[in-house]
Protein backbone atom coordinates (compact mmCIF):
# COMPACT_ATOMS: atom_id res chain seq x y z
CA UNK A 1 0.00 0.00 0.00
CA UNK A 2 1.01 3.36 -1.19
CA UNK A 3 1.65 5.99 2.22
CA UNK A 4 2.55 9.33 2.42
CA UNK A 5 4.15 12.08 4.76
CA UNK A 6 3.84 15.64 4.84
CA UNK A 7 6.60 17.63 6.06
CA UNK A 8 6.17 21.67 6.51
CA UNK A 9 9.35 24.06 6.19
CA UNK A 10 9.52 27.25 8.34
CA UNK A 11 11.16 28.98 11.58
CA UNK A 12 7.31 29.84 12.41
CA UNK A 13 5.83 27.04 11.86
CA UNK A 14 8.48 25.03 14.26
CA UNK A 15 8.07 27.67 16.94
CA UNK A 16 4.36 27.86 16.94
CA UNK A 17 3.84 31.37 15.96
CA UNK A 18 1.62 30.25 12.83
CA UNK A 19 -0.93 27.18 12.64
CA UNK A 20 -0.22 24.27 10.36
CA UNK A 21 -3.33 24.42 8.53
CA UNK A 22 -1.67 23.38 5.71
CA UNK A 23 -0.18 19.98 6.59
CA UNK A 24 -4.23 19.15 7.86
CA UNK A 25 -5.59 19.74 4.48
CA UNK A 26 -3.09 18.02 2.68
CA UNK A 27 -3.72 15.16 4.90
CA UNK A 28 -7.48 15.00 4.30
CA UNK A 29 -7.17 15.12 0.54
CA UNK A 30 -4.48 12.54 0.39
CA UNK A 31 -7.12 10.17 2.53
CA UNK A 32 -9.75 11.33 0.00
CA UNK A 33 -7.63 10.12 -2.89
CA UNK A 34 -7.17 6.76 -1.03
CA UNK A 35 -3.19 7.08 0.23
CA UNK A 36 -2.94 6.63 4.23
CA UNK A 37 -0.47 9.44 5.83
CA UNK A 38 1.56 8.29 8.06
CA UNK A 39 3.53 10.78 9.54
CA UNK A 40 3.55 14.89 9.93
CA UNK A 41 6.67 16.75 10.20
CA UNK A 42 8.10 20.29 10.62
CA UNK A 43 11.71 21.37 9.96
CA UNK A 44 13.36 25.26 10.76
CA UNK A 45 14.60 27.11 7.87
CA UNK A 46 18.25 25.34 7.83
CA UNK A 47 19.59 23.56 4.91
CA UNK A 48 20.73 20.65 6.57
CA UNK A 49 17.80 20.04 8.96
CA UNK A 50 15.20 19.86 5.46
CA UNK A 51 17.23 17.56 3.87
CA UNK A 52 17.54 15.07 6.63
CA UNK A 53 13.69 15.31 6.81
CA UNK A 54 13.14 14.71 3.57
CA UNK A 55 15.61 12.32 3.24
CA UNK A 56 14.27 10.23 6.26
CA UNK A 57 10.74 10.84 4.86
CA UNK A 58 11.34 9.41 1.91
CA UNK A 59 13.19 6.30 3.02
CA UNK A 60 9.74 5.66 4.88
CA UNK A 61 7.07 6.35 2.83
CA UNK A 62 6.48 6.49 -0.90
CA UNK A 63 5.14 9.68 -1.48
CA UNK A 64 6.72 13.45 0.41
CA UNK A 65 4.80 16.72 0.29
CA UNK A 66 6.82 19.27 1.59
CA UNK A 67 5.33 22.80 1.70
CA UNK A 68 7.11 26.31 2.17
CA UNK A 69 10.12 27.91 1.68
CA UNK A 70 9.89 28.47 -1.58
CA UNK A 71 10.34 32.66 -1.68
CA UNK A 72 12.96 34.87 -3.05
CA UNK A 73 14.44 35.80 0.48
CA UNK A 74 17.64 33.96 1.72
CA UNK A 75 16.33 32.39 4.49
CA UNK A 76 13.84 30.46 1.54
CA UNK A 77 16.23 27.46 1.27
CA UNK A 78 13.85 24.16 0.55
CA UNK A 79 14.70 24.15 -2.76
CA UNK A 80 18.70 24.07 -2.45
CA UNK A 81 17.62 21.58 0.50
CA UNK A 82 15.39 18.99 -1.78
CA UNK A 83 18.28 19.24 -4.22
CA UNK A 84 20.68 18.20 -1.91
CA UNK A 85 18.59 15.48 -0.75
CA UNK A 86 17.90 13.99 -4.71
CA UNK A 87 21.65 14.59 -5.33
CA UNK A 88 21.18 16.75 -7.89
CA UNK A 89 22.20 20.62 -8.94
CA UNK A 90 19.61 23.33 -9.12
CA UNK A 91 18.89 24.67 -12.29
CA UNK A 92 17.27 27.41 -14.15
CA UNK A 93 13.50 26.75 -15.32
CA UNK A 94 13.19 29.42 -18.21
CA UNK A 95 9.48 28.44 -18.54
CA UNK A 96 8.93 29.45 -14.62
CA UNK A 97 11.49 32.23 -14.86
CA UNK A 98 9.05 34.38 -17.76
CA UNK A 99 5.91 33.12 -15.58
CA UNK A 100 7.36 35.39 -13.03
CA UNK A 101 8.10 38.42 -15.41
CA UNK A 102 4.62 38.24 -16.39
CA UNK A 103 2.99 38.34 -13.05
CA UNK A 104 5.21 41.43 -12.29
CA UNK A 105 4.55 43.50 -15.57
CA UNK A 106 0.57 42.70 -14.78
CA UNK A 107 1.33 44.15 -11.65
CA UNK A 108 3.40 46.97 -13.20
CA UNK A 109 5.93 46.21 -11.04
CA UNK A 110 9.51 45.79 -11.44
CA UNK A 111 10.96 42.46 -10.58
CA UNK A 112 13.39 42.24 -7.67
CA UNK A 113 16.62 40.12 -8.79
CA UNK A 114 15.86 38.15 -5.85
CA UNK A 115 12.81 36.52 -7.45
CA UNK A 116 14.54 35.14 -9.99
CA UNK A 117 15.92 32.22 -7.70
CA UNK A 118 11.80 30.82 -7.41
CA UNK A 119 12.74 29.65 -11.10
CA UNK A 120 15.01 26.87 -9.48
CA UNK A 121 14.38 23.58 -9.72
CA UNK A 122 16.54 20.55 -9.14
CA UNK A 123 18.17 19.14 -12.31
CA UNK A 124 15.67 16.51 -13.76
CA UNK A 125 12.51 17.71 -11.62
CA UNK A 126 9.52 18.26 -12.73
CA UNK A 127 7.90 22.17 -12.54
CA UNK A 128 4.61 21.96 -11.46
CA UNK A 129 3.27 25.64 -12.67
CA UNK A 130 1.90 28.14 -10.17
CA UNK A 131 -1.21 29.45 -11.71
CA UNK A 132 -1.83 32.10 -8.54
CA UNK A 133 2.38 32.87 -7.55
CA UNK A 134 5.36 33.33 -8.35
CA UNK A 135 6.89 30.13 -6.57
CA UNK A 136 7.43 26.91 -9.11
CA UNK A 137 6.73 23.62 -7.24
CA UNK A 138 8.24 20.18 -8.34
CA UNK A 139 8.21 16.70 -8.49
CA UNK A 140 11.99 15.02 -7.82
CA UNK A 141 12.90 11.61 -7.22
CA UNK A 142 14.38 10.77 -3.56
CA UNK A 143 15.65 7.21 -3.14
CA UNK A 144 12.24 5.24 -3.86
CA UNK A 145 9.65 8.24 -3.12
CA UNK A 146 8.32 10.83 -4.93
CA UNK A 147 8.91 14.48 -3.30
CA UNK A 148 6.80 17.00 -4.37
CA UNK A 149 7.67 20.15 -3.31
CA UNK A 150 4.56 23.30 -2.76
CA UNK A 151 4.35 26.67 -2.14
CA UNK A 152 3.22 27.74 1.61
CA UNK A 153 1.04 30.15 0.61
CA UNK A 154 -1.86 28.05 1.48
CA UNK A 155 -4.12 29.43 -2.04
CA UNK A 156 -1.02 28.51 -4.03
CA UNK A 157 -0.59 25.09 -2.24
CA UNK A 158 -3.89 23.93 -2.77
CA UNK A 159 -3.94 24.93 -6.49
CA UNK A 160 -1.16 23.51 -6.91
CA UNK A 161 -2.04 20.21 -5.58
CA UNK A 162 -5.56 19.34 -7.40
CA UNK A 163 -4.36 20.97 -10.52
CA UNK A 164 -0.79 19.10 -11.07
CA UNK A 165 0.16 16.69 -7.77
CA UNK A 166 -3.12 14.38 -7.32
CA UNK A 167 -3.21 13.24 -11.21
CA UNK A 168 0.64 12.56 -10.39
CA UNK A 169 -0.06 10.47 -7.47
CA UNK A 170 -0.71 6.36 -7.82
CA UNK A 171 -3.56 5.26 -8.26
CA UNK A 172 -5.09 3.04 -5.66
CA UNK A 173 -7.45 0.15 -5.05
CA UNK A 174 -7.93 1.23 -1.43
CA UNK A 175 -10.50 3.68 -1.52
CA UNK A 176 -11.12 5.50 2.02
CA UNK A 177 -13.87 7.50 2.81
CA UNK A 178 -14.91 9.59 6.00
CA UNK A 179 -18.14 11.13 7.37
CA UNK A 180 -18.63 13.64 10.02
CA UNK A 181 -21.09 14.79 12.14
CA UNK A 182 -21.28 17.60 13.63
CA UNK A 183 -22.24 18.30 17.23
CA UNK A 184 -22.90 20.71 19.85
CA UNK A 185 -24.86 20.95 23.03
CA UNK A 186 -23.05 17.85 24.73
CA UNK A 187 -20.31 17.26 25.55
CA UNK A 188 -16.88 14.65 23.64
CA UNK A 189 -17.17 12.20 26.71
CA UNK A 190 -20.71 12.28 26.76
CA UNK A 191 -21.41 11.53 23.00
CA UNK A 192 -18.58 9.06 23.63
CA UNK A 193 -20.36 7.31 26.04
CA UNK A 194 -23.43 7.69 24.22
CA UNK A 195 -22.62 5.94 21.31
CA UNK A 196 -20.08 3.23 22.91
CA UNK A 197 -23.41 2.01 25.04
CA UNK A 198 -25.16 1.04 21.65
CA UNK A 199 -22.64 0.28 19.57
CA UNK A 200 -19.29 -0.92 18.24
CA UNK A 201 -16.25 2.09 18.09
CA UNK A 202 -13.41 -0.07 17.69
CA UNK A 203 -14.91 -2.36 14.54
CA UNK A 204 -15.53 -0.66 11.15
CA UNK A 205 -16.14 2.12 10.53
CA UNK A 206 -13.31 3.42 12.84
CA UNK A 207 -14.76 6.22 15.18
CA UNK A 208 -12.76 9.08 16.21
CA UNK A 209 -13.56 12.56 18.16
CA UNK A 210 -12.70 15.95 18.27
CA UNK A 211 -13.53 18.72 20.41
CA UNK A 212 -13.09 22.79 19.05
CA UNK A 213 -14.32 25.09 21.58
CA UNK A 214 -17.51 23.42 22.20
CA UNK A 215 -18.09 21.71 18.50
CA UNK A 216 -17.73 18.20 19.05
CA UNK A 217 -17.03 16.02 15.45
CA UNK A 218 -17.95 12.64 15.31
CA UNK A 219 -15.29 10.88 12.47
CA UNK A 220 -16.11 7.80 10.77
CA UNK A 221 -13.85 5.94 8.38
CA UNK A 222 -13.90 3.15 6.13
CA UNK A 223 -11.59 1.81 3.16
CA UNK A 224 -12.76 -0.63 0.52
CA UNK A 225 -12.05 -1.34 -2.97
CA UNK A 226 -14.40 1.64 -4.09
CA UNK A 227 -15.70 4.86 -2.90
CA UNK A 228 -18.86 3.65 -3.03
CA UNK A 229 -18.14 0.23 -0.98
CA UNK A 230 -16.30 2.38 1.51
CA UNK A 231 -19.39 4.90 2.28
CA UNK A 232 -21.88 1.71 2.19
CA UNK A 233 -19.83 0.36 5.15
CA UNK A 234 -20.39 3.66 6.93
CA UNK A 235 -23.94 4.77 6.15
CA UNK A 236 -25.32 2.08 8.68
CA UNK A 237 -23.00 3.17 11.70
CA UNK A 238 -23.65 7.40 10.66
CA UNK A 239 -27.39 7.04 10.66
CA UNK A 240 -27.60 4.80 14.01
CA UNK A 241 -24.87 7.62 15.64
CA UNK A 242 -27.37 10.43 14.50
CA UNK A 243 -30.37 8.76 16.00
CA UNK A 244 -28.98 8.49 19.50
CA UNK A 245 -27.33 11.87 19.49
CA UNK A 246 -30.70 13.34 17.93
CA UNK A 247 -30.54 17.15 18.63
CA UNK A 248 -26.70 17.27 19.26
CA UNK A 249 -26.01 17.02 16.03
CA UNK A 250 -26.21 20.13 13.67
CA UNK A 251 -25.07 19.29 10.72
CA UNK A 252 -22.43 16.89 8.68
CA UNK A 253 -19.31 17.34 6.93
CA UNK A 254 -17.74 20.87 7.31
CA UNK A 255 -20.61 22.12 8.62
CA UNK A 256 -20.49 25.65 11.06
CA UNK A 257 -23.30 26.25 13.18
CA UNK A 258 -24.01 29.69 11.15
CA UNK A 259 -24.46 28.21 7.81
CA UNK A 260 -26.85 25.72 9.35
CA UNK A 261 -28.72 28.81 11.06
CA UNK A 262 -28.66 30.53 7.41
CA UNK A 263 -30.04 27.62 6.12
CA UNK A 264 -32.84 27.13 8.35
CA UNK A 265 -33.87 30.46 8.39
CA UNK A 266 -34.44 30.30 4.47
CA UNK A 267 -35.63 27.16 4.43
CA UNK A 268 -38.67 28.74 6.91
CA UNK A 269 -38.55 31.91 5.31
CA UNK A 270 -37.83 33.48 8.61
CA UNK A 271 -35.82 36.48 9.81
CA UNK A 272 -33.61 37.41 12.80
CA UNK A 273 -31.94 39.92 14.53
CA UNK A 274 -29.65 39.93 17.11
CA UNK A 275 -28.54 42.10 20.13
CA UNK A 276 -25.38 41.03 21.92
CA UNK A 277 -23.48 42.51 24.98
CA UNK A 278 -20.96 40.21 26.11
CA UNK A 279 -19.85 38.94 23.10
CA UNK A 280 -19.38 41.91 21.53
CA UNK A 281 -20.98 41.09 17.90
CA UNK A 282 -19.33 37.86 17.28
CA UNK A 283 -22.55 36.51 16.31
CA UNK A 284 -23.23 39.14 14.22
CA UNK A 285 -20.07 38.85 12.32
CA UNK A 286 -20.10 35.06 11.89
CA UNK A 287 -24.05 35.26 10.42
CA UNK A 288 -22.81 37.66 7.88
CA UNK A 289 -19.79 35.14 6.65
CA UNK A 290 -22.52 33.25 4.89
CA UNK A 291 -23.15 34.10 1.73
CA UNK A 292 -26.97 35.01 0.93
CA UNK A 293 -27.82 35.80 4.63
CA UNK A 294 -29.03 39.36 3.99
CA UNK A 295 -32.23 37.73 3.49
CA UNK A 296 -32.69 36.50 6.68
CA UNK A 297 -30.37 38.78 8.65
CA UNK A 298 -32.10 42.02 9.55
CA UNK A 299 -29.69 43.61 11.85
CA UNK A 300 -27.08 43.06 15.07
CA UNK A 301 -26.92 44.90 17.73
CA UNK A 302 -24.14 45.66 20.62
CA UNK A 303 -25.61 46.75 23.32
CA UNK A 304 -23.02 46.79 25.82
CA UNK A 305 -23.67 49.60 28.53
CA UNK A 306 -27.16 49.58 30.67
CA UNK A 307 -27.93 52.73 29.04
CA UNK A 308 -27.26 51.55 25.77
CA UNK A 309 -29.73 48.15 26.66
CA UNK A 310 -32.27 50.60 27.96
CA UNK A 311 -31.92 52.90 25.37
CA UNK A 312 -32.14 50.45 21.93
CA UNK A 313 -33.79 47.52 23.31
CA UNK A 314 -36.11 48.88 25.85
CA UNK A 315 -34.98 46.96 28.96
CA UNK A 316 -36.32 48.68 31.74
CA UNK A 317 -34.01 50.40 34.16
CA UNK A 318 -34.80 48.70 37.05
CA UNK A 319 -33.64 45.42 36.56
CA UNK A 320 -30.12 46.11 36.50
CA UNK A 321 -30.74 47.33 40.08
CA UNK A 322 -32.77 43.90 41.03
CA UNK A 323 -31.06 41.86 39.17
CA UNK A 324 -28.46 42.90 37.36
CA UNK A 325 -27.47 43.18 33.50
CA UNK A 326 -25.97 39.41 33.63
CA UNK A 327 -29.40 37.68 34.25
CA UNK A 328 -32.65 35.77 32.76
CA UNK A 329 -34.59 38.97 32.64
CA UNK A 330 -32.03 41.40 31.01
CA UNK A 331 -31.28 38.69 28.46
CA UNK A 332 -35.12 37.56 27.41
CA UNK A 333 -35.95 41.72 27.53
CA UNK A 334 -32.89 42.08 25.49
CA UNK A 335 -34.33 39.40 22.81
CA UNK A 336 -38.16 40.37 22.90
CA UNK A 337 -36.42 44.31 22.76
CA UNK A 338 -34.56 43.61 19.29
CA UNK A 339 -37.10 41.63 17.99
CA UNK A 340 -40.22 43.77 18.07
CA UNK A 341 -38.02 46.99 17.33
CA UNK A 342 -36.67 45.21 14.06
CA UNK A 343 -39.97 43.14 13.12
CA UNK A 344 -37.68 40.05 13.22
CA UNK A 345 -39.37 36.95 13.60
CA UNK A 346 -36.47 35.82 15.71
CA UNK A 347 -34.96 37.51 18.57
CA UNK A 348 -31.58 37.11 20.24
CA UNK A 349 -30.52 38.35 23.04
CA UNK A 350 -27.17 37.70 25.13
CA UNK A 351 -25.29 39.29 28.20
CA UNK A 352 -22.51 37.41 31.01
CA UNK A 353 -19.37 37.94 32.21
CA UNK A 354 -16.52 36.98 30.05
CA UNK A 355 -13.99 37.86 32.37
CA UNK A 356 -11.43 37.79 33.47
CA UNK A 357 -12.62 40.14 35.99
CA UNK A 358 -16.15 41.33 37.36
CA UNK A 359 -16.93 37.89 38.63
CA UNK A 360 -18.82 36.88 42.32
CA UNK A 361 -19.42 34.13 44.09
CA UNK A 362 -23.10 34.10 42.78
CA UNK A 363 -22.28 34.67 39.66
CA UNK A 364 -18.78 33.86 38.47
CA UNK A 365 -16.56 34.88 35.61
CA UNK A 366 -18.59 32.95 32.81
CA UNK A 367 -22.33 33.02 33.57
CA UNK A 368 -23.89 34.24 30.16
CA UNK A 369 -27.29 34.49 29.50
CA UNK A 370 -28.85 33.67 26.06
CA UNK A 371 -32.54 34.36 25.32
CA UNK A 372 -34.25 33.69 21.97
CA UNK A 373 -38.11 35.42 21.45
CA UNK A 374 -40.62 34.33 19.10
CA UNK A 375 -44.68 34.42 18.08
CA UNK A 376 -44.58 31.41 20.41
CA UNK A 377 -42.64 33.30 23.63
CA UNK A 378 -39.08 33.37 24.80
CA UNK A 379 -36.99 30.69 25.58
CA UNK A 380 -33.83 30.77 27.76
CA UNK A 381 -30.44 29.43 28.62
CA UNK A 382 -28.21 29.85 31.81
CA UNK A 383 -24.69 29.16 30.55
CA UNK A 384 -21.64 28.63 32.99
CA UNK A 385 -18.90 28.49 30.61
CA UNK A 386 -15.19 28.44 30.90
CA UNK A 387 -12.10 29.23 29.86
CA UNK A 388 -10.20 32.54 29.01
CA UNK A 389 -12.21 35.99 27.69
CA UNK A 390 -12.00 35.42 24.08
CA UNK A 391 -13.72 31.57 24.60
CA UNK A 392 -16.20 32.69 26.87
CA UNK A 393 -17.13 34.95 24.20
CA UNK A 394 -16.93 32.14 21.01
CA UNK A 395 -18.73 29.62 23.26
CA UNK A 396 -21.24 31.96 24.00
CA UNK A 397 -21.90 33.22 20.76
CA UNK A 398 -22.15 29.26 19.44
CA UNK A 399 -24.52 28.38 22.12
CA UNK A 400 -26.74 31.96 20.68
CA UNK A 401 -26.99 30.27 17.13
CA UNK A 402 -27.62 26.63 18.73
CA UNK A 403 -30.60 27.91 20.54
CA UNK A 404 -31.76 29.72 17.32
CA UNK A 405 -31.06 26.33 15.92
CA UNK A 406 -33.27 24.26 17.99
CA UNK A 407 -35.84 26.82 17.90
CA UNK A 408 -35.94 26.74 14.04
CA UNK A 409 -36.10 22.89 13.84
CA UNK A 410 -38.82 23.36 16.24
CA UNK A 411 -41.21 24.83 13.30
CA UNK A 412 -42.64 22.60 10.23
CA UNK A 413 -40.61 23.08 6.88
Amino acid sequence: MTHAEILSVGDEVVAGQVTDSNAAWLARRLTQHGIPVVAHAAARDVEAEIAEAVTRAAGRSDVVIVTGGLGPTPDDRTRRAVAEAAGADLVLDPPSLEHIRELFARRGVEMPRSNERQADVPEGADVLPNGLGTAAGFRVAVGRADVFVLPGVPEEMKAMFDAAVLPLLPQTRNAIATRVLRCFGMSESLIAETLAAEMDLDGTPQVAFLASQGTISVKFTASADTPDAALERIEPARARARGLLGDAVFGEGEDTLEQVVARLLASRGATLAVAESCTGGLVANWLTDVPGISEHFLEGLVAYSNASKTARLGVPEELFATVGAVSEEVARAMAAGVRERSGADLGVGITGLAGPSGGRAEKPVGTVHVAVAAASGVVHRELRLRGRRVQVKNRAAKHALNLVRLELERRDD
